[in-house]
This record gives C-alpha cells, sequence and structure tokens, in this order.
C-alpha cells in the first residue's frame, strides 16, 4: 500500500518511546491513567501514534516538567 501526503504516517511506541526520552511503559501508564490520549491500535493491539500525536505528548510532557499538570497543557 502506497500512502498518499493526505494519509497520516504511524510510527510504533517504541521509536514514540525513545524519541521522547522515556521508557515504553510510560507511555502506556501515561493512557491508562488518562494522561494522553488513546492512541490507535493495530488489529494486533499495537498502539500506533502521528507525528501529530508525538508532538502533543511532547508539548504536555514539556508542561508537565514545567510545572503544569498533563492534563492542562
Amino acid at each position: 500500500m502506497t500512502l498518499t501526503a493526505a494519509e497520516p504516517q504511524f510510527i510504533s511506541t517504541g521509536p514514540v518511546a525513545r524519541e521522547l526520552g522515556v521508557a515504553v511503559e510510560t507511555l502506556r501508564l501515561w493512557e491508562r491513567t488518562g494522561k494522553i490520549a488513546v492512541a490507535r491500535r493495530t488489529s494486533d493491539g499495537r498502539r500506533l501514534y502521528t507525528r501529530e500525536d508525538v508532538d502533543r505528548i511532547r508539548r504536555e510532557r514539556a508542561a508537565r516538567l514545567a510545572g503544569s499538570p498533563l492534563d492542562a497543557a
């Protein structure tokens, strides 16, 4: 399947965690506790993120590190 410019490209949990500098389990915990939006899933349950998802999580994490709760970002 060829993706067009309008179709998002998905990134799996491992590369997202490495890019953000957190453990994979941290992303899972944030999702389970409602700190980040529920990720899309493959048919076998693997989480998938778009570039926009990763950027949003990065902003939320920066806000958290600055002292704001994640859900306020």
